[in-house]
């Protein structure tokens, strides 16, 4: 129950805009830690951190959750969004993500992520992940939870529903894929109608401020 009140708090700070993660602790590099292998996601035809991180899948008490998906989104609109994991014994982390639409192609894109996210494309799709890259500790190591923001900027408008796919491993630090259990889960927004832009002229502005 504390981790899961912990990590809760953590992401609704992210979300409000009044947390700011430990990005400054310097990190070692150990196998994945830097970036996981794209296509990993647990989208359909992918694997997920299962395929090294083999402990268990969707095991014990503990998930991973994507927090500010509208139900309903707006062609080309940006929107933060916040994925967080959680584990009853576990104490560094990982997640990769992904957008697919209704005919299995890359929905929208990433972008302006924190130094603890990183991006990259592979076979037409984007994803975001954890990342040491930069120097910052984006697996979080001895923490009871981990949350990551990032951008996405939503499909222009026929993008049809989108659905996020996710997958998380929650891990014991010990530099090593063994005891490290696997989360997975999907998230989906449907496409709502385009923001209306109408042409603006200085008969009309003149009307507005009589």
């Amino acid at each position: 129950m504390k981790r899961t009140v912990t990590i809760v708090a953590v992401v609704l700070g992210i979300a409000l805009g009044g947390f700011s993660l430990d990005l400054t602790r310097p990190t070692s590099v150990v196998a994945k830690s830097g970036m996981p292998d794209p296509a990993l996601t647990g989208a359909p035809t992918e694997g997920t951190c299962h395929n090294c991180h083999n402990a268990g899948l969707n095991d014990g008490l503990g998930g991973i959750f994507v927090f500010n998906v509208p139900p309903t989104y707006t062609p080309g609109q940006k929107y933060l969004l916040v994925a967080a994991i959680t584990a009853a014994t576990s104490t560094r982390w990982g997640f990769e993500l992904t957008a697919v639409n209704n005919a299995g192609q890359m929905a929208g894109s990433f972008g302006d992520s924190s130094n603890a996210v990183a991006e990259q494309s592979h076979l037409g799709f984007d994803y975001v992940s954890q990342t040491t890259l930069e120097g910052f500790d984006g697996t979080y190591a001895d923490s009871a939870g981990a949350g990551w923001a990032f951008q996405w900027t939503a499909p222009p408008p026929g993008g049809g529903t989108v659905t996020f796919y996710a997958a998380g491993a929650a891990c014991n630090n010990d530099n090593a894929a063994t005891g490290d259990i696997t989360y997975t889960t999907t998230a989906t927004s449907t496409e709502g109608a385009a923001t209306a832009v109408e042409s603006t002229t200085w008969g009309k502005i003149k009307q507005i401020y009589r």
